[in-house]
């Protein structure tokens, strides 16, 4: 152990230099306070024996300066003087020493008050290392379901990697899970969280073919991972993910409720697919992905073609942003036509997007990437100013009876305060507030009833006409459309496709209509092309029609064309426009 004295008395720091000496410590010696800070600094003692009167820096001086820096903040320090003085007692202990002793002291009191002082120095050495490591702990293990969390696992995957020839891992996310936590709460959602991590535990870890290097992580709120070492081929991963999926889709019964969950599972391979913790990691969870999508319980297994997807999907992303900042995107309108007269009674607004290198994009590949990303919400607010300008043109030029229609995503909806850029378009625009048109989604029903509520009608005091936009395709609920404040249903294509070859959306499609004429809501039917699927809507009493038998959506000056109207039955291989 080091001592450091701060002495300017020779005879004196010599005599404790001596009696530290006989005890086997190294001792070091300094006359005054600077040249201690100095020795302090350099050669770090596990204590300090400072006189209180010194020239330069005196030992008060001293023990402000060693407990102010960081390395030596925590360093035992005693205080010696010449005299007994509470006041100079009192002052060492308020900047931080940890004992006093009168000088001369005993040979005794001296080595008590310095083994003192070094064995409780110890003690908080451990103490504070202990609680280090329980931070670390804690930081590792997830303290929900006791599983490592996603630092751990990585670790402990490394280690696979490093001992198995083969590892391969299943990233493992619950479908659903957030309608628990919103309907129920965290606390029902947590006690779901920790009982999927038991019975991940028992399928993999109380299996037989357990294997010292097989692990179960949770990555992060409702994702799961397993570790699974020296599996033959992907059809023994495939048999192990299906074990797991039908574990979880067990019921739960938490805080009195019996809860029905299923999952969606990611897998890949090493070395086959990835040659590193984070390439295995990225692969497993690029294929949960793309299993989400494909329905609850679903499994999908790597394959190189997800990494190009993924790709195309973030040029997307950052392309996306460009072409709202460039100008880049278009609007294309699709008329909407009175069935009984063939007069255009509105247009639906739609979203076009040509990209200077990559031809023309999809919507249904770029809208979903903008609803991800959160930028739909500045796109939605630029589609309704541009919609509504270019209606208000329209109505300049003399043509009257007609709206605009145009979509409002989720995130628009509920991120954005939507009936204040209903207001600011249409003071701005001029287009009067029963010409627009706002198309809505069955999605919305998932969120809170009372603040959706409540924007609808914020939005319809406004004046303007509400649609529920693909109805049938989503949670369809009679409740809330009895509740809400709509103008008219919007019937998806995917009933219409069919007509009249497929009597069960033949039927879905005259319940719809029923349905809607009892609320007191009109009938759109979208996706309308030959002449047996008008003539069947037409008897069912369907009010307004748009589709390619009328005309494609098509940009601004060719969709005017439309007004001139349309005959009621238009050849199907010639559109109008």
């Amino acid at each position: 152990m080091k001592i450091l004295i701060a002495e300017d008395e020779p005879s004196l720091r010599e005599n404790l230099q001596w009696m530290l000496e006989l005890e086997g410590f190294e001792v070091l010696a300094a006359c005054d306070g600077l040249e201690a800070l100095a020795m302090a600094q350099t050669h770090k003692p596990d204590l300090v024996l400072t006189d209180v009167m010194m020239p330069g820096l005196d030992g008060f001086g001293l023990v402000k300066a060693l407990r102010e820096n960081p390395g030596s903040s925590t360093l035992p320090i005693i205080m010696l003087t010449a005299r007994a003085d509470r006041t100079d007692t009192r002052t060492g202990m308020n900047l931080g020493a940890d004992d006093y002793l009168t000088k001369p002291c005993r040979r005794e009191e001296l080595l008590e008050a310095v083994h003192a002082r070094l064995e409780r120095s110890r003690i908080q050495q451990l103490a504070a290392q202990r609680m280090q490591m329980e931070v670390r702990q804690a930081m590792q293990i997830d303290t929900l379901t006791a599983l490592p969390g996603r630092d751990l696992f990585e670790q402990q995957l490394d280690n696979a990697l490093n001992a198995c020839p083969t590892v391969s891992l299943l990233c493992l996310g619950l479908d659903g899970f957030s309608k628990i936590n919103e309907s129920l709460g965290t606390g029902v959602g947590d006690l779901v969280l920790r009982e999927v991590g038991k019975r991940l535990q028992q399928c993999t870890l109380q299996s037989d073919r357990t294997r010292p290097y097989d692990a179960v992580g949770r990555l992060g709120g409702d994702q799961f991972a397993v570790c699974l070492a020296d599996l033959p081929d992907p059809a023994a991963l495939a048999a192990h993910a299906g074990n797991l999926l039908r574990a979880l889709s067990q019921p739960y019964n938490v805080s009195g409720h019996t809860l029905f969950l299923t999952a969606s599972i990611g897998g890949s391979a090493y070395p086959e697919q990835a040659d590193s913790v984070h390439a295995l990691l990225l692969n497993a969870e690029s294929a949960l992905h793309h299993a989400k999508p494909d329905g609850p319980g679903t499994y999908v297994y790597f394959d190189a073609a997800m990494n190009r997807r993924v790709a195309r999907s973030l040029l997307i992303h950052n392309e996306l942003h460009r072409a709202l900042e460039n100008g880049d995107l278009q609007l294309f309108y699709q008329p909407q036509v009175r069935i009984s007269t063939g007069e255009v009674v509105g247009f639906e607004a739609l979203l076009r997007w040509q990209h200077a290198t990559m031809g023309w994009i999809s919507p249904a590949e770029f809208i979903p990437v903008a609803e991800q990303s959160g930028i739909i919400v500045q796109i939605g607010e630029w589609v309704m100013h541009t919609a509504a300008r270019q209606a208000a043109q329209w109505l300049a030029r003399g043509h009257r009876n007609f709206r605009i229609a145009v979509n409002i995503s989720v995130r628009q909806f509920v991120g954005q305060d939507l009936p204040q850029l209903v207001d600011t378009v249409l003071k701005e625009t001029g287009l009067p507030p029963h010409m627009l048109e706002l198309e809505v989604t069955e999605s919305l029903a998932l969120h809170s009833v009372a603040t959706t509520l409540a924007i609808l009608h914020d939005c319809k005091s406004l004046g303007v006409k509400l649609a529920m936009d693909d109805f049938g395709t989503g949670y369809s609920s009679l409740s809330y459309l009895k509740r809400y404040p709509l103008d008219a249903l919007k019937i998806d294509q995917a009933f219409v496709r069919n007509i009249p070859q497929d009597q069960g959306d033949m039927a879905i499609t005259r319940a719809i209509v029923a349905m809607a004429h009892s609320f007191g809501m009109s009938v759109i039917a979208e996706g309308v092309e030959t002449i047996a699927q008008l003539e069947f809507l037409r008897a069912l009493g369907c009010e307004d029609v748009q589709g390619y038998l009328f005309s494609k959506p098509v940009p601004a000056d060719q969709a005017a064309t439309a007004f001139a109207g349309f005959a009621t039955y238009p050849a199907v291989s010639d559109p109008v426009i």
